[in-house]
């Protein structure tokens, strides 16, 4: 009587959700020798990483068996704002800004079998990214 190994599925399953708001409001003076201004730097920043290795080895069948699965979500739906207005003099405003998202899914499967190898060794990877959030800067720099 001959012993079938028990299917093996590797699941991954993440999901990343921002849905704060970033916001930065700056109003400089004159500074030292008249160079007042504003400078600004946000971001919002989503990284996934998925790494999957399988191995089967059986003498007899390896259906269904083997089997790397990734789903990877981010979602943001926050703000990204910055407002700024500057002094007097040679100063102004700068600002940097940055919404990022990264995904990463490596996935390695290896099957060795006397028999069947159906529905096995597979790497399926589902990765989805989606802002709605909204990424802006107002300035306003007078001068005198």
């Amino acid at each position: 009587m001959e012993t079938q190994p028990t299917p093996v599925t590797i699941p991954a399953i993440k999901t990343k959700q921002t849905a704060g708001n970033n916001a930065v409001g700056q109003q400089g003076g004159s500074g030292k020798g008249g160079s007042g201004g504003n400078s600004a730097n946000q971001g919002i920043g989503q990284s996934q990483t998925s790494n999957q290795n399988a191995q089967c080895v059986s003498g007899g069948n390896v259906a269904d068996s083997c089997n790397n699965t990734s789903t990877q979500n981010q979602a943001n739906s926050g703000n990204n704002a910055a407002a700024q207005s500057g002094g007097s003099g040679k100063g102004g405003n700068s600002a940097n800004q940055g919404i990022g998202q990264s995904q990463t899914s490596n996935q390695n499967a290896q099957c060795v079998a006397g028999g069947s190898l159906s529905n096995s060794c597979s790497n399926t990877s589902t990765q989805n990214q989606a802002n709605s959030g909204n990424n802006a800067a107002g300035q306003q720099w007078r001068k005198r």
